[in-house]
């Protein structure tokens, strides 16, 4: 390889490096820190400090409910769907995100985990997409939320009878 094909090819490196956006980094920071929240609040068992994590707008999408729209409906799904469960976890597994200005697209897997009233330890494993929109002052909020459940699978210890 000749010298000057070795400095434009490191050139061009520079110069898609400085081409991207400098917020992109600090989008994405954003929307860890919306994630790390939403962990926050199945983990706290928090149907509205959940629900705050969405636009006033928001859509739900899961199969197995009907389709759910807005802060307070989503605080009431969570509340009723969460009462028979305890010690909630959950862990995204981000796949990729695609940002644009003013938004951003993210797919990914999920674990959900919880005992149930039995105290039966129970894992959902699914997938998602969840559009997110920036708000004025910056903050990522979930605008639409799209899910579904791969498999299901019973914890170490439970016995089937």
């Amino acid at each position: 390889m000749t010298a000057s094909l070795s400095v434009a090819i490191v050139s061009l490196g520079i110069v898609v490096l400085a081409c991207r956006s400098p917020g992109d980094a600090s989008a994405g920071a954003g929307v860890d820190s919306l994630n790390a929240a939403l962990v926050r609040a199945y983990q706290s068992h928090d149907p509205q400090e959940y629900a705050a994590l969405f636009t006033d707008s928001a859509v739900f999408e899961w199969p197995a409910f009907n389709t759910v729209r807005g802060r307070a409906a989503l605080a009431e799904m969570a509340g009723n769907n969460w009462t028979s469960l305890s010690d909630m976890d959950l862990r995204l597994i981000v796949a990729t995100r695609r940002f644009a200005p003013g938004h951003a697209t993210e797919f990914g897997a999920f674990e959900q985990s919880w005992s149930d009233s039995s105290g039966a330890r129970m894992t959902e494993f699914g997938r998602y997409v969840a559009v997110l929109q920036r708000q004025q002052d910056g903050k990522w909020l979930m605008d639409r939320f799209f899910g579904f459940e791969d498999s299901l699978r019973r914890g170490p210890g439970h016995h089937t009878h």
